[in-house]
């Protein structure tokens, strides 16, 4: 028996303000801003707000 190792994917999670979240969402959407690989895909106004949708309860 072998083993086949599977590939992880690593997703970035980003941490900023409501008006900052927009405001970058806006720029990419303009052409302002091009985002590089390496940043966040996934936005979040705090990290409570990220720990509640890794709870359990979700």
């Amino acid at each position: 028996m072998y083993s086949r190792r599977r590939s992880q994917k690593r997703t970035t999670i980003g941490i900023a303000s409501q008006q900052a979240i927009r405001a970058r969402a806006l720029a990419v959407a303009r052409g302002d801003h091009r985002p590089r690989p390496d940043e966040p895909k996934i936005w979040f106004t705090s990290m409570r707000s990220l720990a509640e949708v890794l709870s359990d309860d979700n």
